[in-house]
C-alpha cells in the first residue's frame, strides 16, 4: 500500500492525504500544532527523543489513537563523541518517516504514518495507533499457551519479514522480537520503531549480521534450538541461500548474539 503524502508549508510538514482532513478538523494541520500537540507521555529513551500518545475524535465521534515522536537537536558534546565512535550520522523523525513509507510501498507492514514535520525546536513523526496486537516475544514466551503449530507459523512470519526487508536494502538495526507485532484476528505481522533504518542498494554484511545477531539473541530468550533451527529455514528460504554455508558469516552472527546474550545476564544479576 503507498502512501499519498502531501507536502505542505514548503516542505516543513508531510501529510498521508488519507488523514489531511481529520487533522485540519482539528486545527492541527500545520507543524507547529503538531509539535505542540497536548499528549501522554510514554517514552522518554534519551532526552533528545520522546513519545507520546494523544487522541482525535474521527467523523463519526469514535476516539482515535495517535503516536507522536519528536526529535530535538543533539548536543554538541553528543556529536563530537558519536563521531569519535563513527556513529556520526543522525537519524530524525523524518527519516523515520521515509522509512515508513517505504516499507508500506515494498508491502512490508508496519504503523501507519500520518504526518511528520520540522520546527525550529526540533522534527516529530506521527502515527496511527495499532489496536488488538502482541509482541511476538510475548506470544513465544514459554508460558503463553501457544500451540506448537502456531509457535512455528509465527516463527517462520517473522523470519519471511526479515528476509524480505533485507532482500529490498533495509536493515532494522533494533530487530529483537518485541520489535514484531502480531495484529488479531488477521495474524499479521508489523514491525515498527524505524527511526534507525539503513536503507541501501544492496546490504552491507555488517548490517545483516547486525540484524541477525538482534534477532537470533531474542529468540534464544523464547525458543527451542529445533525452533531456531526452523527459524534460520524459513529466513534462508526466502533471502534463497543458506547463510549457514557461509562458516564467516555465520559465526559472526553467533558471536555477537552471544556477547549481547553474556551482557543481558550481566544485567540481570
Amino acid at each position: 500500500m503507498e502512501i499519498r503524502e502531501r507536502s505542505l508549508e514548503q516542505g516543513a510538514l508531510l501529510v498521508n492525504g488519507d488523514f489531511a482532513s481529520l487533522l485540519q478538523k482539528h486545527g492541527l494541520l500545520s507543524s507547529r500544532a503538531l509539535w505542540n500537540i497536548k499528549d501522554e507521555p510514554v517514552k522518554a529513551v534519551v532526552p533528545e527523543r520522546r513519545t507520546g500518545r494523544f487522541f482525535l475524535n474521527g467523523a463519526g465521534g469514535e476516539r482515535i489513537e495517535f503516536y507522536i515522536k519528536k526529535y530535538r537537536p543533539v548536543p554538541l558534546t553528543a556529536r563530537f563523541k558519536a563521531f569519535f565512535s563513527l556513529k556520526f550520522k543522525d537519524k530524525d523523525a523524518l527519516h523515520e518517516w521515509r522509512a515508513l513509507l517505504l516499507f508500506h510501498k515494498n508491502l512490508l507492514p508496519t504503523l501507519i504514518p500520518v504526518a511528520a514535520g520540522k520546527t525550529e525546536e526540533g522534527t516529530f513523526c506521527v502515527t496511527l495507533g495499532l489496536k488488538n496486537y502482541k509482541r511476538a516475544s510475548e506470544l513465544l514466551d514459554r508460558d503463553s499457551g501457544l500451540g506448537i503449530k502456531d509457535r512455528l507459523a509465527l516463527i517462520e512470519r517473522v523470519a519471511i519479514y526479515a528476509a524480505r526487508m533485507h532482500k529490498l536494502g533495509f536493515a532494522h538495526q533494533d530487530l529483537y522480537l518485541l520489535h514484531f507485532f502480531i495484529k488479531f484476528p488477521e495474524k499479521t505481522t508489523f514491525l515498527i520503531d524505524l527511526q534507525r533504518v539503513v536503507i541501501q542498494e544492496r546490504l552491507r554484511r555488517r548490517w545483516v549480521i547486525k540484524d541477525l545477531a538482534q534477532l537470533l539473541f531474542s529468540s534464544r530468550l523464547v525458543m527451542s534450538d529445533e525452533e531456531i533451527d526452523h527459524l534460520w529455514d524459513a529466513y534462508c528460504a526466502e533471502v534463497g541461500f543458506d547463510i549457514r554455508d557461509d562458516k564467516r558469516l555465520f559465526k559472526d552472527i553467533e558471536k555477537k548474539a552471544a556477547w549481547m546474550m553474556k551482557r543481558h545476564l550481566r544485567k540481570g544479576c
